[in-house]
């Protein structure tokens, strides 16, 4: 599990829309855990690798 910093743009019942350092990406609720307060998302690593191809993690 990862963590990296997020702002939440939209949230409904089955997943976030977040804003990753200007990328806007959906995150399924079930994969993840997003901490609204701190601004955190903590993501398995396959995950954002997915999400983030171009990102080393």
């Amino acid at each position: 599990m990862i963590t990296i910093q997020a702002k939440l743009i939209k949230e409904y019942a089955s997943s976030y829309y977040l804003d990753c350092e200007g990328d806007k990406v959906w995150f399924p609720r079930s994969q993840v855990e997003f901490n609204k307060e701190k601004e955190e998302l903590t993501a398995p690593e396959w995950l954002l690798r997915q999400k983030f191809p171009n990102e080393n993690f």
